[in-house]
């Protein structure tokens, strides 16, 4: 499983901005009526509730949570890698088995290169005869 993408991401930021806000709407539903301010003080006050409680948390999870995650998801990769290099190894001791069981060999080994006559030269018979 790969690590997290940037659009997962995108989508757990806006799923965890839309929680803070909905937690801010059921306080300030429950509490912030009661105070005694004008139209735009109320909102001013919901707004920076909302964006100060989504700053706060955020400042949490990343100081504590952060280099877990990361760590977590680096010994993920780390341990697949480590996984995919043995099935590797495996297959190739399996297929060296084959090999041997069939007398067959996978890897062949580099020829010996073979001198080739050239048919384009003239031998020393032939201009022995011509003198």
């Amino acid at each position: 499983m790969p690590a997290l993408r940037q659009d997962t991401r995108l989508v757990m930021t806006i799923l965890f901005v839309g929680v803070l806000s909905g937690t801010n709407v059921f306080v300030y539903a429950n509490f912030g009526v009661d105070f005694p301010y004008t139209v735009l003080a109320h909102s001013l006050l919901f707004g920076l509730g909302t964006i100060g409680s989504i700053m706060v948390m955020k400042a949490l999870f990343d100081l504590a949570l952060n280099d877990k995650i990361e760590m977590w998801l680096l010994d993920r990769k780390i341990t697949a890698y480590w996984e995919r290099k043995s099935r590797d190894e495996q297959q190739r001791n399996k297929m060296r088995e084959s090999a041997k069981q069939y007398n067959t060999n996978f890897y062949p080994q580099p020829r010996q290169q073979q001198q080739e006559e050239d048919n384009n030269t003239i031998g020393n018979e032939f201009l022995a005869a011509l003198q």
